[in-house]
């Protein structure tokens, strides 16, 4: 066998093998729901600590707050805790909670940035003043769906020691939210379902549920501080004292409403620095097992075989599509006509997403600039 031949089998190896990945992934959206569902076995419904970072107004914002002061669980309370002392956010947050009277609500405001992640500055004065040991963070723009809250609990069994969810996009107003949907629902989804069918302990924070005695155990605060995947982070040192994270079977939603190109651009920049951060060989595998580069290995590889490579760079983007599709329609997780054109775009973002997120030191988050090398200020 020649080079050219050994080179042409391993492009068509590789090919075969993306493939099977995507494939795998959009089988695990419709497997990993049921098993998570099975495995969801804690009865007790202890008192829960509901904490609620907020920033910038976002889209439908009133409702993401009426979905979680309308939960049907025993004991629950909600900390809206932000930097500013007064904004429209905050006032939304107020005004939804005076229609829920009967669930505890506290405002603590004026946190000053102490750690790289303001964020995780915002957190950890209403993790301290929170008064229950079980802890659930929400992002303010999540849709908790009726009963979710004692979903979350229901998963965080003995070995477990953070529950995630998957989040889901609705809602787009622009062409390019739908390509932040397409992102979300039908690339990022399925690939989460499946590391979860893994049992991969992968963080994500929109919404998390732990118990404040081993965040305690693990540092947290100086786990998550120096880093902008804290979720991710905290995932990790739960790891290291033998602690699973895992996603419930319901996903979560968020609207996402108007987008442009450059909203888009930097919210994934930051995502994916994120993962070059914080898992570096997932990143770096990242844009191989996409879309582009799959269909240039089988094209080349197959071509070595005799293949017509026409056919082979039409027919493998048609069968990734066909296979997200199916995913996204079956899951009503927001196929529109717009959909596929969304999809394709998003395929060449990502790829150069990802050649930018090699030089890549300043994100933008809430409009504004971090270099994720800094310093956290001095605490005041």
């Amino acid at each position: 066998m020649n080079a050219v031949s050994a080179i042409g089998m391993a492009a068509t190896a590789f090919w075969a093998l993306a493939l099977a990945v995507r494939g795998a992934a959009a089988v695990a959206s419709f497997i990993q729901p049921g098993m998570r569902r099975r495995a969801a076995v804690r009865a007790d419904r202890p008192a829960v600590s509901v904490i609620v970072p907020v920033k910038n107004m976002e889209p439908e914002l009133d409702l993401a707050f009426t979905s979680l002061f309308s939960q049907h669980y025993p004991n629950f309370e909600v900390l809206v805790t932000a930097a500013e002392e007064n904004s429209p956010a905050i006032a939304t947050a107020r005004q939804a909670a005076s229609r829920f009277p009967h669930v505890a609500a506290r405002f603590i405001l004026g946190n000053r940035r102490f750690t790289l992640n303001p964020k995780v500055s915002n957190l950890a004065p209403a993790i301290a003043a929170a008064a229950h040991d079980m802890i659930l963070i929400k992002d303010a723009n999540i849709h908790l769906a009726d009963g979710q809250l004692k979903e979350f609990v229901s998963n965080l069994t003995p070995g477990t020691g953070m529950v995630c969810a998957i989040p889901i996009a609705v809602g787009p107003k622009t062409f390019w939210a739908e390509v932040e949907c397409a992102m979300m629902n039908g690339h990022a989804a399925p690939l989460l379902m499946g590391a979860s069918i893994l049992r991969l302990d992968v963080g994500f924070g929109k919404v998390m549920l732990f118990d404040r005695r081993d965040y305690a155990r693990v540092d947290g605060l100086a786990t998550m501080a120096p880093t902008f995947g804290d979720d991710h982070a905290l995932a990790k040192a739960l790891a290291r004292i033998g602690l699973r994270t895992v996603f419930t079977a319901g996903v979560i939603r968020q609207a996402i409403g108007a987008r442009t190109f450059r909203d888009v651009w930097e919210r994934q920049l930051r995502w994916m620095v994120i993962r070059r951060e914080e898992e570096p060989l997932a990143f770096f595998a990242e844009a191989f097992f996409g879309c582009l580069f799959t269909t240039l290995a089988g094209a080349a590889g197959l071509a070595s075989l005799g293949w017509p490579v026409l056919a082979v760079a039409v027919a493998t983007p048609l069968v990734w599509l066909a296979s997200e599709t199916l995913v996204v329609a079956a899951h009503g997780w927001g196929w529109s006509w717009r959909y596929p054109i969304a999809s394709v775009c998003r395929e060449f973002m990502l790829v150069a997403l990802w050649l930018r997120t090699w030089f890549s030191r300043k994100v933008q988050w809430a409009g504004q600039p971090f270099d994720i090398g800094s310093l956290p200020p001095p605490a005041l």
